[in-house]
């Protein structure tokens, strides 16, 4: 008696008690991951700075204030000569700018860590208890063991952000809350070589649904992050294009994605990049929206915004190993799909773990040639495994959902 009294006392106060515990857990982690870095030489220091700069008032694009910064803070890396963001997003860092690097990268950290584990929350609330706690384990070890989950906590990048606001969209989505995730949807601006693309790609699939309302969220919101930045600095959208395209020109085919390969291929030769990285790039975006007009109908929330993150990944111009955390989005659609759809246990339960296997191998082939262009092979092969997935379940169930 006393045991099944213990196991319905656990179970009505299951997340009082194990959310403090887990946040606890993360909190140490990020301690420890922190704790060899550099700080001042992260890539957090960029989000930092700049909301240390807004908390003072100061202009993130001015190449001096933004480098006596860094030498103020005793950074002897400095990637940019400027902020290369939205101005925008340094308002959301002002919180943490006001603190001292070492706590804010600490709480930073560990944010980041919550932050992917509650998308991993709401990627999966719509499926039935069963199927969750079937393939939980195999999902969260995925995610630990992705080489980008790791990379986005280590450097402190913004990446677990992006994947949490994804997260959001596709959860309001789901419950015909199209409005309001695009509210949320806008969001990701504030990281615009990954923003805009995902947004407008999913905005094609709204547009094929009939879905007029959320298109005009959408926009609405993106011109009210625009005016905001505008109150801060009426030129910080021709100073942030000056930045971007510095920033670009410096890292052009260099990225994981069809242009670096295209880049690899043509000797960085600037001319064969463009023509080679441009005709496979446009063979691939139309062949995506042919295939989405033909079929739109069938395509869950997730496995659009899947989709559409696999295309924007492997088109965008400037991104990096760390922003394929975004991936995760596509693969537990693809996982918990497969699991739903009837496909076999063990099959299905390992195919993260063996992308992250797959991830690890294209690493040793970036250590050996000192790039990381390869790496693009990721998103190519998710997105492979989403249309092989709809092609054949189409028939039998709406893609992602519940029959």
């Amino acid at each position: 008696m006393k045991m099944i009294a213990l196991k319905e006392f656990f179970y009505r106060y299951r997340y009082i008690i194990l959310v403090p515990i887990l946040g606890t857990v993360l909190f140490l982690i990020a301690l420890r991951t922190i704790d060899p870095v550099e700080y001042p030489n992260s890539d957090f220091f960029t989000f930092w700075l700049a909301g240390h700069m807004a908390v003072a008032g100061q202009n993130p694009y001015s190449s001096d204030l933004w480098i006596s910064g860094h030498h103020q803070f005793g950074a002897i890396w400095i990637p940019n000569v400027m902020f290369i963001y939205p101005l925008p997003l340094s308002l959301l860092f002002a919180p943490l700018g006001a603190l001292p690097l070492y706590q804010a990268f600490v709480i930073w950290v560990w944010l980041s860590q919550l932050m992917i584990l509650a998308a991993l929350v709401l990627l999966l609330k719509k499926y039935p208890t069963s199927l969750i706690k079937r393939y939980l384990l195999p999902l969260i070890a995925g995610m630990v063991l992705f080489r980008p989950t790791i990379l986005t906590i280590a450097f402190g990048q913004l990446s677990g952000f992006l994947l949490f606001v994804i997260a959001g969209v596709v959860y309001l989505w789901e419950r015909e809350k199209y409005w309001q995730g695009a509210l949320l949807l806008s969001i990701l601006v504030l990281k615009p070589n990954l923003g805009i693309p995902i947004a407008a790609l999913v905005s094609v699939y709204l547009l094929l649904k009939k879905k007029i309302t959320p298109i005009v969220a959408e926009f609405a919101a993106g011109f009210a992050l625009v005016l905001i930045g505008l109150v801060q600095n009426p030129h910080w959208i021709s100073e942030f294009w000056a930045a971007g395209n510095t920033k670009l020109s410096q890292t052009f085919g260099f990225s994981p994605t069809i242009w670096g390969m295209s880049a690899f291929f043509c000797n960085y030769q600037l001319n064969c990049t463009l023509r080679f990285g441009g005709f496979f790039g446009l063979l691939l975006l139309l062949g995506y929206l042919y295939w989405l007009v033909r079929n739109h109908k069938i395509l869950s929330p997730a496995m659009a915004a899947g989709l559409a993150i696999c295309v924007t990944l492997s088109l965008t111009p400037y991104t990096w190993t760390y922003d394929q955390i975004l991936l995760i989005v596509p693969i537990v659609a693809l996982i918990i799909g497969r699991g739903h759809a009837g496909d076999r246990f063990l099959p299905t339960a390992l195919v993260f773990l063996l992308i992250d296997i797959f991830a690890f191998v294209l690493l040793g082939i970036t250590v050996k040639i000192q790039k990381e262009i390869w790496n693009a092979a990721i998103p190519l092969l998710v997105m492979s495994l989403l249309f092989w997935f709809i092609s054949n379940e189409r028939r039998k169930y709406q893609v992602g959902g519940i029959p």
